[in-house]
């Protein structure tokens, strides 16, 4: 699967990954992803939460993949104003887009995004249906901002932070 959406021309960005795999071992890109980014930002608090952004956006890009090969994208960079990006892209539909998109807008407006997380955590304990936990889970312990885009059939699902002033 081919983006043609750069995140930024190469000259502004302080790294960029980009990946195309078919998902079978989410523990071992997790760490991979730990690891890297480690070793790029310095601060294991934040890689651990790229980390996390990943296997959750991962996670979801497999299971709601309307792809049948299950062929995910993963990038990940830091634009030139230290904002650190997780992304993926996979095949999916306008139709399953749009409950994507109000979850979060959700997500994003919450004023608490870790009591709504909390709240959430309790009303999927009802639900059969998917729960949103993973988003939210971004949100709420990973600290990050969530965005989403369907150009054509590929989807992008992105996280976003910044680096920390003293790195």
């Amino acid at each position: 699967m081919e983006s043609d959406a750069a995140p930024e021309a190469e000259s502004g960005l302080l790294f960029h990954l980009q990946v195309s795999m078919r998902v079978h071992h989410l523990t071992s890109v997790r760490r991979f992803v730990a690891e890297l980014a480690d070793s790029v930002v310095h601060d294991s608090d934040l890689a651990s939460r790229l980390a996390l952004a990943t296997h959750e956006l991962l996670e979801n890009a497999v299971k709601y993949s309307v792809d049948p090969s299950r062929l995910v994208t993963l990038k990940l960079w830091a634009d030139a104003q230290r904002r650190l990006h997780v992304t993926v892209l996979n095949i999916s539909s306008e139709a399953r887009v749009v409950p994507l998109r109000e979850l979060l807008r959700q997500l994003n407006e919450a004023p608490d995004p870790v009591a709504n997380y909390q709240k959430m955590i309790e009303r999927s304990m009802e639900s059969e249906a998917g729960s949103g936990l993973g988003l939210a889970r971004i949100r709420a312990e990973g600290e990050m901002e969530l965005s989403c885009e369907l150009r054509g059939d590929q989807l992008s699902v992105s996280a976003q932070t910044m680096m920390g002033e003293g790195q």
